[in-house]
């Protein structure tokens, strides 16, 4: 019995045609052909959109595990052409041969009837791929126009209320319903969504209003909260940007605004900016009954200063540490903040991550010079070089790498793809005197052609696989060439001119930073990578152990 994949998607998390039914007729269909689904993929969240769907990490898993080799699969199942995705008809096509080319695997739709080469199945395929993008597109114009109608009369168009706010469903006349909670929808066209103000909501967003407008700052307001126990909008703290958020929000008056962006082409890679052109919002002014007056929330613009909105791009700093740095005692990473001394001068610091965002409810404050702790990897990464220790636990590691990419283990891989490429030149073997026999039919031709693709897979795998056990590679060696490697690393590190590069350089050598507080200290645990990541020499998989380095950092107090 023959070993084939199955893929398996829905459009939206309430599509009609379930994962359930695809993979009753696609189970359905194996059987018939004497086939058994081995694999099956489906998108994480069970629904993907079809227009990106060569983005979805589940998507790419599949194409990554056929190109890898070594699985045995010729044939890929799928309900229809829309299951597949609705990219337009060349994009697909060429997922469609980068299956067949780089994993030999040909993609079989079980409800459509093109699933030959002939020119005829050929000229059908394309036409329904081009049908499946254009009935997307054509749905989401379709959607959108809707989405915009009923934006115009003050009815939610989905997504989560403002908070302070709940989601009321009413009847076709208006008349109310009952209150949504989260997760629910409305379950008939004619019923409508509509914004009403909850009591517990109404009262925290007046005392934030009220709040601000006294003088009180945005960290001290979400402070208070924190400390109160109230639950944030999204997560379990609040923090200075969700008030400032708030704050801002215009639907405490009452109004709302929709379509101010498109994350569509966004996603796409079709145009490079989120924001839609005054024109196209749609703008409703008495939409729900208004949480906040208008003369205090015009207070609160007037006392805010003018934050720039920024989405998206790369923040270029001095903090070569980014991203690498925690804070030990509530796990949140540590954040580059740059601050003044009582003289004036501008002064590089790291700061918990946790505490800036939510403040002493979650950690303590504790500000960190960066250029000490900078300091401080750079001499870990050194002692790791010169400890003696380190250097056998290397010799012991690459003796165990040697042996399993050049040794037995290399014989062994060596004996597996034997094996495989023996079955696939007997399966041609069949085909061809299948042909010679008068049986030629346009299936028998594609399943050849994917048999002559993998064994030229198979073959160029066993080409490197002897290469690597004729090749004259010790453990020694490999210790010779790291230990040069490692001598040179001010070398390196000097010839690194951005603070990207900088940054980028040490990330080979760093896996994470823990930070840890103590009375009159700061202690920073340096975790090293065993082998850098950087390290040119070494063209096999590695594997790459870890090396915790404690070290104190002096802090002298808050800067």
């Amino acid at each position: 019995m023959s070993h084939v994949w199955a893929f398996y998607r829905r459009s939206t998390d309430k599509q009609e045609l379930s994962i359930s039914d695809q993979r009753r007729e696609c189970q359905a269909f194996a059987a018939a052909h004497g086939w058994e689904i081995v694999r099956e993929f489906i998108p994480s969240k069970g629904y993907a959109s079809g227009l990106t769907i060569d983005r979805d990490s589940t998507f790419l898993e599949m194409t990554r595990a056929a190109e890898a080799g070594g699985h045995g699969i010729q044939h890929l199942l799928v309900y229809d052409t829309s299951r597949f995705g609705r990219l337009a008809a060349k994009r697909k096509i060429f997922w469609e041969e980068y299956l067949s080319v780089r994993g030999g695997i040909k993609v079989i739709y079980v409800k459509n009837n093109f699933n030959d080469d002939s020119i005829g199945g050929v000229i059908t395929q394309v036409v329904a791929h081009d049908g499946d993008n254009a009935y997307s597109r054509k749905l989401s114009e379709v959607t959108l126009r809707g989405a915009k109608s009923h934006a115009a009369l003050g009815h939610s168009t989905g997504g989560q209320a403002p908070y302070g706010y709940d989601r009321l469903l009413v009847d076709e006349r208006g008349t109310p319903v009952r209150v949504l909670k989260r997760g629910e929808w409305k379950s008939t066209k004619l019923e409508r969504v509509v914004l009403t103000p909850s009591p517990t909501g109404r009262q925290i967003v007046n005392e934030i209003f009220q709040a601000y407008t006294a003088g009180r700052g945005l960290g001290d307001i979400a402070n208070g909260l924190n400390e109160r126990g109230i639950t944030a909008p999204r997560g379990r703290y609040w923090s200075k940007c969700q008030i400032h958020h708030l704050l801002r929000n215009r639907a405490y008056l009452g109004e709302r605004a929709y379509n101010k962006r498109s994350y569509k082409g966004y996603r796409r890679g079709e145009r490079g900016s989120l924001f839609n052109p005054k024109s196209d919002w749609v703008l409703k002014t008495d939409s729900h009954e208004p949480i906040i007056e208008r003369d205090l929330f015009e207070k609160a613009q007037s006392l805010m200063p003018k934050w720039k909105e920024r989405v998206g791009g790369v923040l270029r700093n001095h903090y070569l540490l980014s991203g690498l740095c925690f804070c030990e005692h509530c796990q949140y990473r540590l954040v580059g903040t740059p601050r003044k001394n009582g003289k004036g001068y501008k002064l590089y610091t790291y700061v918990c991550g946790g505490y800036q965002r939510f403040g002493r409810a979650v950690c303590q404050s504790f500000y960190l010079r960066a250029e000490p702790l900078e300091q401080t990897a750079l001499q870990a990464i050194r002692d790791q070089f010169s400890d003696p220790h380190w250097k056998q636990d290397l010799q012991r590691m690459l003796v165990r790498m040697v042996e399993d990419q050049f040794g037995n283990g290399a014989e062994l891989q060596i004996g597996d793809i034997k094996r495989q490429l023996a079955a696939a030149e007997f399966e041609i073997h069949n085909i061809v005197e299948a042909v010679k026999g008068g049986q030629f039919s346009p299936a028998l031709a594609a399943a050849l052609q994917s048999l002559e693709n993998r064994k030229v897979a198979l073959e160029n795998d066993l080409k490197e696989a002897q290469e690597r056990l004729g090749a004259s590679v010790t453990p020694q060696g490999l210790m010779r060439q790291i230990m040069d490697y490692a001598g040179e690393f001010d070398t390196l590190w000097s010839n690194q001119g951005t603070p990207e590069e900088q940054k980028r350089f040490l990330k080979q050598y760093i896996h994470h930073i823990t930070v840890g507080r103590a009375a009159d200290h700061i202690n920073a645990a340096v975790g090293l990578y065993k082998i850098p990541l950087a390290f040119p020499q070494i063209k096999t998989p590695v594997e790459l152990a870890l090396k915790p380095t404690s070290t104190e950092v002096y802090c002298g107090g808050r800067i």
